[in-house]
């Protein structure tokens, strides 16, 4: 009897660790918290908030906020990620409208910095070319420089660093890769 009270003890232990084991399997750890959207993107390895945006033709403050999530939010293979919808920028822009791209490429603690610099860089013209003709748009990208690396973020030719959301994004790419702003200074 002691034999079959320690075998039931044993199995009870064994369906309620199998019980706990399936409900943790069912409910993804994620800290992603993407509301329901219409275009979503699910999540494969190796894929970074940075490598999602990019894919996507959106930011990163564009995609933290759509899945209300910061750099430190974790991303899981399987996660779906929710991709805002995108918006074909106008060949003219105001200076809110470049303002406001600057701000939708810049995470917030960095923006005004970056507008600060745009603004003496190109003097917020996006279609600004240095007079030697080798630094272009809002940031004044050195393509030559860093062509090797600017595909990454979508430019494949000087003159798409005339677009202000590339040129802006390639820009916080530059910052991110020297580690602060360096190539401005």
């Amino acid at each position: 009897m002691a034999h079959q009270e320690f075998g039931n003890h044993t199995m009870k232990k064994i369906c309620i660790a199998a019980t706990l084991l399936v409900s943790l399997l069912a409910v993804s750890p994620s800290n992603v918290h993407a509301k329901q959207c219409s275009n979503a993107y699910t999540a494969k390895r190796g894929d970074s908030w940075w490598s999602i945006a990019q894919s996507a033709n959106s930011t990163l403050n564009k995609i933290f906020k759509i899945n209300n999530a910061t750099a430190k939010t974790q991303i899981l293979v399987g996660d779906n990620i929710c991709i805002p919808a995108v918006t074909p920028v106008p060949q003219s822009l105001s200076r809110g409208q470049v303002i406001q791209i600057i701000r939708a490429a810049w995470p917030d603690d960095l923006e005004e910095q970056a507008i600060a610099i745009a603004q003496r860089e190109s003097r917020l013209n996006p279609r600004a070319v240095s007079s030697g003709k080798c630094c272009y748009g809002l940031f004044q990208i050195y393509y030559r420089w860093h062509k090797t690396w600017l595909p990454d973020v979508g430019v494949t030719t000087a003159n798409q660093l005339l677009d202000a959301q590339l040129n802006a994004v390639a820009a916080y790419r530059m910052y991110q890769r020297n580690n602060g702003w360096g190539p401005w200074k």
